[in-house]
């Protein structure tokens, strides 16, 4: 379909009053059956005011009070537009315009975009103090408050990580009001801010974008037969603006589908932010990042490992990868991991990388003279970029660290650690130094990609922030540190665009607890949590919940049945169930061979670059969620490539599933396509069968021994 781009500012039709107050609610975790749609996909093309897109800044769905008025949009009885300007970007037409409060000092930049062949739209709203004097105060700032009309409406989604492992939750919003609040600073630890509000008449795919606190509450209102929906972030935010200050809400976005099918909602999302939101392959390109593969070497060093991260040295990295290619495998990125660093007190980290971060200097024990850049320039020999762990939002031993040119007046204190400190990126020079600090080290060793770890919760350190400001500051901390840390990424984007290198970030904040919609634009999590590093019944649970909402994710290809450390099995099962757009690869090349499975890595490996071409495309759960806890059942889904009318299928009969035969309905086929199903096993394989066939009466596997995993492709017979 060729995009048809058209500059609008739309209206949107169902605005509500102001609400100052939220709603709460219990989660119910138990996640719905899957449902059978025996018809292809297809989405509807709708109209910007059937999407209900802003068509006026008058009608933005955005509520706040600044000084003692309150404001629904931005009326132009008291707001002047001063310019406007149009760039197509993402699949999409964004509008950035400008504001400024009538006799005030307050100005506001409001940035649109629609995207007319996805149905959907987004927005950020920013407000600045440009004078020399304080402003009036901002609060009470819901970024979103917008409804989505049709009867019975359902929210459904999953929650965050850690605690939550990404488990479905389905509430019926004609008999509860229900609120997420996520306060820990992480934004998806916990609470996802993803959410899908389903009626009778269709319903939207609703994000909220910032990468600290957030809050989202979900009313029905039974007489207008609409649910709204509030959004905010920087949760509690209510501060005056010094000159020269900038805040900003999340960046809202809203998909609208118009039937009652999860199947499509699900789809109509991820075509959005595949095309439309995650980062670009190469500077220039108009093409998404695409699947790739990263290699560890962290086990392979013979030095003591914490949580499977301290970094290989000089003496280890080139044995390791001459075994991992002399094993006949591939990989796309070299994965090097924490303790590279020197600690600020000069000393070699034998172990703690987590309690010796913020030099950003090499440790010339473990790397001394240019051999770091050597192994650099060998991997880039074999065709293999380097991406370098990094957390720079902590920072450890301030006294030392004031000898790498580093202020005591840049950090934020929890005042119950002397040791750890948070680094106030909303501190224009703190923000400078650390980008310098990263730039300079990606200049130094030719580095190629970019990869950012947060060990901590910030929201404390935020409050203390906000403490010392005085009053009327609550939320400025956060608003202006979360601002500095997309500029940080920007900056590191930036720079590696303009030299070649991969641009965009690894996001893991402890795994997946930084993965919101703002985030993932800059960003791909190449392990989507520290605990998909256990169990092949937890990996599979996740693909079945996270892969509705995030296309691009990745997660170890090990089983180590609860520990983190191990290096686990890694088997063909194991390989099958992590073929995800990331794709890892650890084990003891060159210090332990005989424990690599060589033979199941090189037909994984291949198996795998067959496969990803479908990891980005229409998802389907053929099963119904399995928990985390649950290996007794089968489990499946499948993919499907709309343009080449194709799919791959998964299928696993987990470990402790007595049953040895299952039935599978597939769906998004054609129904009058005759399709050949190939099992890469050569078991389950039918030679011609219609769509309609497959999508009804369904596909029956046999698997003859439990732990097994079928792989199917699904293609067309000319």
């Amino acid at each position: 379909m060729k995009k048809k781009i058209v500059s609008l500012l739309l209206s949107f039709a169902t605005l509500s009053a102001f609400t100052l107050t939220g709603c709460a609610s219990a989660f119910n975790t138990q996640g719905p059956a899957a449902s059978e749609q025996p018809e292809k996909q297809e989405i509807v093309q709708m109209t910007k005011t059937d999407i209900n897109y802003p068509e006026t800044l008058e009608n933005l769905p955005i509520t706040f009070v600044y000084g003692d008025s309150f404001f629904k949009g931005f009326d132009k009885k008291y707001f002047i537009e001063t310019s406007s300007s149009v760039r197509n970007e993402r699949n999409g037409v964004i509008t950035t315009t400008e504001l400024k409060l009538r006799n005030d000092v307050l100005t506001v930049t409001v940035e649109t975009a629609y995207y007319e062949d996805y149905n959907a739209f987004d927005y950020t709203v920013y407000f600045h103090n440009d004078t020399r004097a304080d402003s009036k105060v901002l609060k009470y700032v819901n970024a979103a408050d917008m409804k989505i009309e049709g009867s019975n409406p359902v929210l459904k989604g999953i929650l965050g990580d850690h605690a939550n492992d990404y488990v479905p939750y389905e509430k019926d919003l004609t008999k509860e009001d229900v609120n997420f609040t996520s306060t820990l600073g992480r934004s998806t630890h916990v609470y996802f801010p993803y959410f899908n509000v389903e009626t009778d008449n269709g319903g939207a795919m609703l994000a909220i974008g910032w990468a600290g606190t957030w809050q989202a509450d979900f009313t029905f209102d039974k007489d207008e037969n609409a649910t709204r929906f509030i959004g905010t972030a920087t949760v509690g935010l209510n501060t005056y603006l010094k000159p020269g200050e900038t805040v900003r809400t999340p960046l809202i976005g809203v998909v609208r589908y118009f039937e009652r099918d999860e199947d499509k909602a699900t789809n109509a999302w991820r075509r959005w932010v595949v095309d439309c939101n995650l980062p670009r392959e190469k500077a220039g390109s108009s093409k998404s990042v695409q699947p790739f593969s990263q290699i560890t070497f962290s086990l392979d060093t013979g030095r003591p490992n914490s949580d499977g991260s301290i970094s290989e040295g000089y003496d280890s990295w080139q044995k390791s990868i001459d075994a991992f290619l002399d094993g006949g495998l591939y990989g796309d990125v070299r994965w090097f991991d924490a303790g590279w660093y020197m600690a600020p007190n000069g000393s070699s980290p034998v172990s703690d990388w987590w309690g010796t971060v913020g030099t950003w200097v090499i440790d010339p024990k473990k790397w001394p003279g240019d051999t770091f850049r050597e192994s650099v320039e060998y991997f880039h020999e074999k065709n293999i970029d380097t991406m370098v762990w990094f957390e720079p939002e902590r920072v450890t031993d301030l006294a030392n660290m004031t000898k790498y040119g580093y202020k005591r007046t840049w950090v934020l204190s929890d005042h119950g650690n002397n040791n750890v400190y948070i680094n106030n990126l909303g501190d224009p020079e703190a923000l400078k130094w650390t980008l310098a600090r990263i730039i300079d080290f990606f200049e130094t060793h030719d580095i190629d990609f970019y990869r950012e770890d947060f060990n901590i919760d910030p929201t404390i350190f935020w409050s203390i922030g906000d403490g010392y400001q005085g009053a009327n500051r609550t939320g400025i901390t956060e608003n202006l540190y979360i601002q500095g840390h997309f500029a940080l990424w920007d900056g590191i984007i930036e720079y590696c665009a303009a030299h070649g290198k991969r641009p965009y970030v690894d996001s893991c904040a402890s795994g997946g607890g930084r993965n919101d919609l703002e985030t993932i634009r800059r960003s791909v999590p190449l392990l989507r949590s520290d605990s998909d590093r256990t169990t092949i019944a937890r990996r599979l649970a996740f693909s079945s919940s996270i892969n509705k909402w995030l296309p691009f994710t990745g997660a170890s290809s090990n089983e180590t049945d609860g520990a983190q450390i191990a290096t686990g099995v890694t088997d063909i099962y194991t390989l099958r169930a992590t073929f995800l757009a990331s794709h890892s690869y650890s084990a003891k090349w060159a210090t332990e061979p005989s424990s690599v499975r060589w033979e199941a890595l090189r037909q994984g490996i291949s198996e795998w670059r067959e496969f990803n071409k479908y990891v980005l495309k229409d998802f389907y759960n053929l099963t119904p969620y399995r928990g985390v806890n649950d290996d007794s059942h089968w489990t499946s889904f499948m993919y499907v490539d709309t343009e080449t009318n194709s799919a791959a299928v998964q299928a696993f009969r987990q470990k402790n599933c007595p049953e040895d035969t299952f039935k599978i309905v597939l769906k998004g086929l054609e129904p009058d396509t005759v399709y050949s199903v190939r099992d890469v096993d050569g078991v389950n394989g039918v030679q011609r069968v219609r769509g309609r066939a497959l999508m009804t009466s369904g596909l029956a596997l046999y698997a003859e021994n439990a732990r097994t995993a079928i792989t199917l492709y699904v293609e067309p017979i000319n």
